[in-house]
């Protein structure tokens, strides 16, 4: 039976979700720009709102499953990939959350290399995303998988630049936990990106 057009739709949903993780990618970038010690839970009070609508989002997804008679694809597959979507805004949101946690009085250019590319991966998974809604075209999704692949390498190289550079360059230890933990955070959020791309990878396999 063919489903209604105003009738609930998991894949507008999951790019509704995208568009915060994006948006929230951008807000970090900002408040990195602009960044002060002083007024850093402002900061972290506009991507925490971000979360919160994104778990709505979530939330309202698995509501909707409960009662849902013959969902597009599996329910598994559903649930993981509102649970990988979540991860990436959690990251995000730790990112900054431990910028204020650990008193970070200011940001090493490193950080901005970072927030760069989790913003291009964030990207990537929204067009992903945009593409997965026509999940049995698979050949526009490997490609979008390829490219989030190619930007976790990117980070996962980043990732082994900056650690380098902190643990022989900064004498205080102190800040070297700091910043570990913050890097840390950084590559959470991209290899987040990651799993929800080899997520869309093992969908359209299973479907195709």
């Amino acid at each position: 039976m063919a489903r209604k057009k105003d009738e609930y739709n998991y894949f507008d949903e999951f790019i509704k979700g995208a568009e915060i993780v994006v948006e929230s990618s951008k807000l970090l970038k900002g408040a990195l720009e602009k960044y002060d010690l002083k007024t850093v839970e402002a900061e972290i009070s506009k991507v925490h709102k971000l979360e919160n609508d994104a778990d709505k989002i979530i939330h309202d997804m698995r509501n909707y499953l409960i009662k849902d008679f013959l969902p597009p694809i599996d329910r598994e597959d559903i649930v993981i990939l509102g649970h990988r979507l979540d991860d990436i805004e959690d990251y995000i949101d730790e990112i900054l959350i431990n910028f204020n946690i650990l008193n970070i009085e200011s940001v090493r250019e490193d950080a901005f290399e970072f927030v760069n590319l989790l913003i291009e991966a964030s990207e990537a998974v929204k067009k992903a995303l945009e593409n997965f809604k026509n999940f049995k075209k698979v050949e526009p999704i490997k490609e979008n998988v390829i490219a989030i692949n190619i930007l976790e390498d990117k980070g996962d190289r980043l990732y082994e630049k900056v650690m380098k550079k902190l643990y022989s360059e900064e004498k205080n230890a102190i800040e070297i936990i700091k910043w570990t933990t913050i890097y840390d955070c950084f590559e959470n959020a991209i290899d987040a990106c990651e799993n929800i791309a080899d997520e869309m990878a093992d969908v359209i396999m299973k479907n195709s």
